[in-house]
């Protein structure tokens, strides 16, 4: 009967080992890596123990990956391919940390991953998995193109593996252009534009191309590798500029406009290209007229006498139209505008407009070389008027030419009446008998 208490004792001591005995823990969804990166394999000890002391070993299959034993590592016991690229939390241990950094992980590195602890007493272990995927590459940081032409955005996969069942997203300006996963596209902003090459998805080739851009197309473009386990992304900026032949055009002919109307004074680029993105700025005599930089109007640098009279077309910058309208005109808004494109300065990149301004006291009907509907002059007198003018004008000359000659007409029949008149007192008087006669 003695020996029952003693039985009891050892059983309930093992019992409260075993109920003390730490577990390992390990991350039960796999842990994701890029190829080239560096890469943290958590396992930790719950709750926390004193490790420093203890065996900790990581293997993969039958390869040790690295040895921590006696308080030291032993990189001699390691596989080949990991040597110089592992390393323990050393610090942690005490804590319970044996988590391991694996560095510049490749593909080879892909797999399930043992972590364990052996102690006197203890043989503890846990599992975890690692999915290396290949580096994500934008081979450039600066991409230069030509309004109106084709660009391809590169992006790849090192090494070059399949994509096409993978998710790949393309942003402009943080806003998404593309969107594709697992070979269907949930989101294209432009199909006419843009264009992802399908048939290199499957050597990894994500690159993306761009159709007729133009100066809105300027910016900064993103390429996504998206996987269960990472989120990888290049981007590089894109600069479109301007062909030689590219002009700004004002207009050959004067515009007219008369004090205290409107006007408008046309300028555009041709071919056209769109001027959203970009700065636009009129002048007049070395003043600035008006400012549009950063997709809206800027007053800052406005001279002060046009504040507030001046706005463009915001919804043609698009389409290349950059006119100037100008409210309440003034005599000392007559001279030469010019219009241009910072970005485009230089020879054929500067739009002139010459404005005509007339005093409501002056009556005239200019014939516009080339009559726009949209910029249509209001004078003093209408066009209707000034047809009637010119039909008064033509009867006034009617009359100062034929009243003379009517008044010749009856003077001249009136002299030629009385030579007939006097003549026939001549002939009159030849046939009358004289006295001598009548005494004979």
């Amino acid at each position: 009967m003695e020996l029952i208490p003693v039985i009891l004792l050892f059983f309930c001591s093992d019992l409260a080992l075993d109920i003390n005995d730490p577990d390992l823990v390990c991350p039960s969804e796999p842990v994701g890596a890029v190829k080239s990166q560096d890469v943290i394999l958590p396992c930790h000890l719950e709750p926390p123990m004193d490790a420093s002391a203890e065996t900790v070993k990581w293997k993969q299959g039958k390869n040790v990956v690295h040895l921590y034993r006696g308080g030291k590592n032993h990189p001699t016991e390691q596989y080949e391919r990991y040597r110089g690229r592992t390393s323990l939390f050393t610090e942690g241990l005490t804590e319970g940390n044996l988590s391991l950094t694996l560095s510049s992980v490749n593909l080879n590195d892909d797999g399930t991953y043992q972590c364990s602890l052996q102690t006197e007493s203890l043989n503890k272990m846990c599992y975890i998995n690692l999915n290396v995927e290949p580096y994500l590459v934008c081979p450039t940081n600066h991409i230069d193109v030509t309004a109106g032409d084709n660009v391809v955005l590169p992006c790849y996969l090192d090494p070059p593996v399949d994509a096409s069942t993978k998710t790949i997203l393309w942003k402009f300006r943080n806003k998404i252009l593309l969107h594709y996963k697992s070979g269907e596209y949930t989101f294209v902003e432009d199909e006419e534009q843009i264009y992802l090459f399908n048939e290199g998805l499957t050597t990894g080739n994500l690159s993306l191309k761009l159709f007729s851009v133009d100066l809105h197309d300027n910016g900064e473009y993103k390429c996504y590798f998206i996987t269960k386990h990472v989120k990888r992304s290049c981007s590089f900026i894109v600069t479109v500029g301007v062909a030689d032949e590219t002009e700004i055009i004002g207009s050959e002919e004067p515009v007219s406009a008369e004090v205290g109307n409107h006007v408008i004074l046309p300028c555009h680029v041709e071919p056209p290209i769109s001027l959203t993105d970009q700065t636009v700025e009129w002048s007049f005599n070395n003043s600035n007229v008006h400012v549009y930089r950063s997709k809206k109007d800027d007053p800052g640098p406005q001279d002060e006498r046009y504040r507030n009279r001046t706005s463009l077309f915001h919804e043609e910058l698009i389409h290349g139209n950059m006119s100037l309208k100008l409210i309440n005109v003034t005599k000392e808004d007559a001279g030469n505008y010019t219009c241009i494109i910072p970005k485009m300065a230089g020879k054929g990149h500067m739009g002139m407009v010459t404005l005509k301004v007339v005093s409501k006291d002056m009556c005239f009907c200019p014939v516009p070389h080339n009559k726009d509907k949209d910029n249509e002059l209001s004078h003093c007198c209408s066009h209707e008027v000034c047809i009637a003018l010119g039909v008064l004008l033509l009867v006034l000359q009617l009359v100062c030419i034929g009243v003379p000659v009517i008044i010749f007409c009856v003077g001249a029949k009136t002299k030629c009446g009385r030579a007939e008149h006097v003549e026939a007192n001549e002939n009159h008087l030849e046939n009358f008998p004289t006295n001598h006669d009548d005494e004979s």
